[in-house]
């Protein structure tokens, strides 16, 4: 009689498993197509990714002496500045490869616009790099991945409209 129950307890735990997996939601998977690990914020925060500081961030429109020009007509230059400061153990050389996001998940890449840096720890230095970008093209993100270390955690930067320069009209 015993064993007879034990079964029927086990049967009924298998079918009320297998039903009960079947009706459950399926659990969404984060991210994207090899998306990097990273830190998140916004401009005017301090963001450290565990080896490097970002601070002082800022857009503007590029001038001369930035040189950076737009790729092609009805575009317009832009140059994200920013301080970079090692907070690791040891010496730090690099720069960062960026990518700009709008809403519609639409990107443009950036270029250094310096040599990087090379930082010995809790020093700091400042990088530069210039973006390409439609007249229309509203940036909503941007993501930074320090190039020459492909396991640092990346900056994923959320954009506000005040934090970009205003559309200047062409010369």
């Amino acid at each position: 009689m015993r064993l007879l129950r034990f079964v029927a307890v086990l049967c009924a735990l298998a079918i009320g498993g297998s039903i009960g997996s079947a009706t459950a939601a399926p659990t969404p998977v984060p991210g994207g197509a090899n998306q990097v690990a990273g830190v998140s914020g916004n401009l005017s925060q301090v963001l450290f990714n565990g080896t490097l500081r970002i601070r002082g961030m800022s857009f503007k429109n590029a001038v001369t002496s930035d040189n950076m020009h737009p790729n092609a007509a009805g575009e317009r230059a832009l140059v994200l500045r920013m301080i970079v400061s090692n907070g690791a153990h040891h010496e730090d050389h690099g720069y960062f490869d960026a990518t700009l996001a709008d809403a519609n998940g639409i990107t443009v890449t950036g270029r250094p616009l310096d040599d990087g840096w090379s930082l010995q720890p809790g020093s700091a230095g400042r990088a530069s790099i210039g973006f390409s970008i439609p007249a229309d093209f509203v940036p909503k993100r941007m993501v930074l991945i320090e190039a020459a270390h492909l396991r640092a955690r990346a900056f994923r930067i959320s954009l506000r409209p005040s934090d970009l320069p205003a559309v200047t009209a062409a010369p």
